[in-house]
């Protein structure tokens, strides 16, 4: 594309070829628009596509970022328009779209940001198709409503005006496009034509038959593999012996092919000895009646022994292995919602429903805070797929459960990184008895679709865990292992996003992020919950609307409300205990909650309503109960250990045996296998939120332990929730910040805590605090004071560390690094390292650097002697060595630039005046020019004979440099100002 671009901005438009000098919306189009403008994108594309008379076999061509008119090209800044921040995921999206609108499908065409120089433009490439291309539905513009079946056009009184065709044209188009389709012009464009569908391999699955029935064994020349993608031709064909003279045929008929041409071409070449007896194996057809695609197998190709390739591997493989299903049926369950670009108020079980019957989409991840109902949604997901295959297998491996065995089975040298380690874990918890997968029968029974897998609540695996897991190998695991022959491979992850947007930004995967409730929702939650009770039911809406979240929608000026679903269940279960009496500002006293925080306030009334049932147990002992609980590495807690916790609480006087029984049915908990776990995962959250916050909130640094340290620097994180909620209830003063220096001076007497992250987070709260009080607040001026009195030394600053500071954020994080030194510090996934404003006069000594990678579209450079010798800087060698080289290069072109300003000047061994008119000019490729005017190296001059010349002339400074371009003598003058200039 960019050998071919300047050839294309010399053309004029065409039926082929459009111009566009701006994309149709940005990141500020009202949301009521969106659908017209995406209605132009796909009128332009389908009417490039269909062309014009004399038009079919050339390539299509849109460009953005080009006027025509002016031949001059406008600087296309993708960064403007959120779609097309990530080029891959919006061409999926619209072929998505198109999918919707065509007919037949029209699907083929290449995005490319291409740059002409330093500026930007975008373009579409369409090859030819071999179709005309209808509208399957009506399309609106911003200008006009196009019906269904109407064929889009580019030839009107211009030659690229987009209109309808006319009965006369379409026939025309339609004995071109067919001529296309069979000229050896097509045939060549096309020789390394792709498969229009992911190619599959039964390979494995009869290796893993033969090797459960080791009598068998492959017969020679075999398998026979026709791949005739062309000719609709696609199958594979497997030929077992055994040492009695029996023999077993295979025959895969693969989704892509015409079944009559298969079967005539297998009857041709004598390629299976009996048909009749022969196994035939298909894929599983994405129809409501799939029994009808056997039967008619069957009939064609006469063999009883048709099936699917999951229903082969059930029945045949690992039926023995597979669990029993029970189905979740939900009490209460409404519909989750998610956004989507411009579309909102989605239904999620859909967006699942879509991606189970897609190919070659292994993983799905669903991301949102606590309580949003990710567990809810994946568990109504899974009694779908149980309705629509009931012989599938499902595994629903929920984190917390198998934390604890992953992490005695596990460590740093040996890490969790494969599905079958979440396996091998659940049967190893469960005591499972029986047959038992391997790993090689795990991943071909997920990959033929066999066995469905979830995995719920994986950032409990990401938190606990840490270096133990590698989360990359285990992704990479499922693309690469676990979607390797037959595509079905379905893996549904559920996060809390917080914890996703690091890994997420690694790895490019498809995701929905639940949101709140809606009013709608809500009301429908607690229809089911208080089952129709409309007094309880009014009750019910008027304390969710105290609780209820102001957030502005995408496109929306007004805000609108919405509503966590587990404070909702929470609300449900006090009216259900209480009635419709239930209130939500009853007075209490608690050192660790507070009466105005809406949280706080049912977790006070939850826990009063329990004080009877626990003889006592007053609401700050039933949160600390809950905030140990939280405290453990663990998850969990068993119920011999909760002995111990309640002993610490309660008197000892008070305590009774039969209380341990009592707080297994308290409502913030459940007890399963003698463990007691939180009945939602946010609560584990919400009580270490709690723990820390009442850390910063006493300011006792002797309170300091191993287990506080560990979730002060894993859960307090820039830019995350987690901090917010622990930030809402501080105010930032000297006192909190003297506090913070003690508590970063004690950590170093612990043993065993990462000091890195206990200090970033430290910081990371702090940065949180003082943009809480307002934007303005927060500069890079007060950040850097901040840092300065929590680090500040002698010597400089001393101990900084800034550990997980990414993403896109209002307040970026920076600091003014300029003129200051460094000791000892650590920069380990800060992100912003290069927008902090650096000088000659900072440096780093000691200090640690990694994964400072600048963010896309920062420039930055790297000050001379920034990096004394004693700091470790082996992880970002590349950047260094990636900007020496930028720096060298930039030096050579700086010093050529400078070399034809001079001697453009220079004549008869001086420099003289030249016309500035003519150094314009001459010099328009050189962009030095204005600098050197700036800095007075080139002046402007009059002479006194022809004073209405307008000329330029060589400063007197610069004498030296005539001799540097005669003799190639060394001039520091010319030095210096390719130094200045570089």
């Amino acid at each position: 594309m960019k050998e071919d671009i300047y050839d294309l901005l010399e053309r004029e438009e065409s039926p082929v070829l459009e111009f566009k000098r701006q994309w149709y919306w940005d990141d500020n189009t009202p949301n009521d628009q969106m659908a017209d403008k995406w209605g132009e994108l796909i009128k332009d594309l389908i009417s490039l596509a269909n062309g014009y008379i004399n038009s079919v076999g050339r390539f299509r061509y849109l460009v953005f970022g080009f006027s025509e008119t002016e031949k001059k090209i406008y600087n296309l800044n993708l960064s403007e328009v959120k779609q097309l921040k990530n080029l891959n995921r919006f061409k999926k999206d619209l072929i998505h779209k198109m999918e919707g609108y065509t007919n037949p499908s029209f699907l083929d065409f290449n995005i490319e940001n291409v740059f002409v120089g330093s500026d930007s433009l975008l373009v579409f490439e369409i090859p030819c198709p071999v179709y005309l291309v209808e509208l399957r539905r009506e399309l609106k513009t911003k200008t006009r409503s196009l019906d269904a079946g109407a064929v889009l056009v580019r030839k009107g009184q211009k030659s690229d005006e987009v209109r309808l065709a006319s009965p006369d044209e379409i026939e025309k188009l339609k004995v071109e496009f067919s001529n296309y389709a069979e000229s050896s012009l097509y045939k060549r464009m096309n020789e390394s034509e792709e498969p229009p569908t992911s190619e599959k391999t039964i390979e494995k699955t009869i290796q893993l038959f033969m090797d459960k029935n080791s009598s068998f064994s492959l017969s020679e020349n075999y398998p026979i593999k026709e791949k005739n993608w062309k000719e609709s031709v696609v199958f594979e064909i497997y030929r077992l012996e055994d040492g009695f003279s029996g023999l077993k045929e295979f025959v895969y008929i693969h989704d892509y092919s015409n079944q009559s041409k298969t079967l005539g071409e297998i009857k041709r070449r004598g390629l299976v000895d009996n048909l009749s007896r022969s196994i035939i194996l298909i894929d599983r057809p994405k129809l409501k009646d799939v029994d009808r695609r056997k039967a008619n197998i069957k009939r064609l190709f006469g063999s009883d022994y048709v099936f699917f390739i999951d229903e082969f591997g059930y029945k045949h493989l690992y039926k023995d292995c597979i669990l029993p299903y029970e189905k979740f049926n939900l009490p209460v369950y409404v519909d989750g919602l998610y956004d989507e670009e411009d579309s909102l108020d989605l239904p999620a079980i859909q967006k699942l429903k879509e991606w189970f019957g897609s190919e070659n989409e292994p993983l799905f991840v669903v991301s949102g805070h606590g309580g949003i109902g990710k567990t809810t949604l994946a568990k109504q997901f899974l009694d779908f797929v149980n309705d629509e295959n009931g012989d599938s297998g499902i595994l629903f491996i929920d984190s917390k459960e198998i934390i604890n065995e992953l992490s005695r089975s596990f460590s740093i040298e040996n890490k969790v990184s494969d599905v079958f380690d979440f396996y091998k874990a659940l049967v190893d918890v469960d005591e499972i008895e029986g047959a038992k997968f391997d790993k090689e029968l795990l991943k071909l029974s997920i990959d033929n679709g066999s066995l469905v897998v979830v995995l719920d609540g994986i950032d409990e695996v990401i938190a606990k865990l840490g270096d133990k897991f590698d989360v990359e190998m285990f992704i990479t695991s499922i693309f690469d292992e676990y979607n390797s022959g037959l595509h079905k491979t379905k893996v549904l992850i559920t996060c809390r996003d917080h914890f996703w947007n690091e890994v997420g930004k690694k790895v490019l995967l498809p995701e929905i992020v639940l949101k709140a409730f809606n009013k709608d929702l809500t009301n429908d939650f607690f229809e089911q919950k208080l089952e129709g009770d409309k007094k309880k039911l009014s009750k019910a809406m008027d304390m969710a609307e105290h609780l209820a979240v102001e957030s502005t929608n995408l496109g929306k000026t007004e805000s609108e409300k919405t509503y966590i679903p587990f404070l909702l269940d929470m609300i449900g279960y006090l009216i259900n205990s209480q009635g419709a009496e239930a209130s939500l500002r009853e007075t209490f006293e608690s050192r660790y909650l507070i009466p105005d925080n809406h949280t706080d306030q049912l977790v006070a009334q939850v826990c009063r309503r329990e004080i009877v049932k626990l003889d006592g147990l007053s609401i700050d002992q039933q949160v600390e109960l809950f905030v140990r609980m939280a405290s453990r590495k663990q998850n969990g807690i068993s119920l011999y250990d909760i002995k111990g916790e309640l002993q610490g609480i309660v008197p000892d006087s008070g305590f009774d045996n039969s209380l341990i029984d009592k707080v297994k049915g308290h409502p913030l908990v459940q007890c399963e296998n003698n463990m007691v776990y939180f009945r939602y995962d946010v609560f584990d959250t919400y009580f270490k939120a709690l723990l820390v916050y009442y850390f910063f909130k006493q300011k006792e640094v002797e309170s300091i332990t191993g287990e506080l340290a560990r979730i002060v620097g894993g859960y307090l994180k820039y830019d995350t929730s987690f901090t917010a909620t622990v930030a809402e209830k501080l105010v930032l003063d000297d006192d909190l910040v003297i506090f913070c220096i003690d508590a970063i001076e004690s950590i170093n007497d612990i043993d065993g805590v990462n000091r890195e992250m206990f200090v970033s987070a430290i910081v990371s709260l702090l940065l949180t605090l003082l943009q809480k009080g307002s934007d303005a607040q927060s500069n890079i001026q007060s950040r850097t004071e901040l840092l300065g009195k929590l680090f500040g030394e002698k010597e400089g600053l001393v101990g900084v560390c800034l550990v997980d500071i990414f993403g896109d954020t209002a307040s970026k994080p920076t600091f003014d690094f300029r003129g200051k030194a460094f000791k000892d510090c650590v920069f380990n996934n800060y992100e912003y390292f290069w927008e902090c404003s650096m000088d000659e006069g900072t440096v780093f000594h000691s200090s640690l650097f990694k994964d400072i990678d600048p963010r896309p579209g920062v420039n930055y450079k790297i000050p001379e002697n920034l990096f004394s010798i004693s700091c470790d800087v082996t992880l970002i060698q590349h950047l260094l060595t990636e900007k020496q080289e930028e720096f060298e290069t930039e030096r050579d072109v700086v010093k050529s630039d400078l070399e034809r300003v001079f001697k453009l000047f220079y004549q008869r061994g001086n420099f003289y005046p030249r016309k500035q008119e003519e150094v314009r000019k001459k010099l328009s490729a050189v962009k030095l020019l204005q600098r050197l005017l700036d800095k007075g190296v080139i002046k402007n001059y009059k002479d006194p004979k022809k004073p209405k010349m307008k000329q330029y002339r060589v400063s007197e400074d610069y004498k030296s440099v005539v001799d540097y371009i005669e003799q190639g003598s060394p001039s520091s003058e010319f030095q210096r100002l390719v130094e200045e200039l570089t």
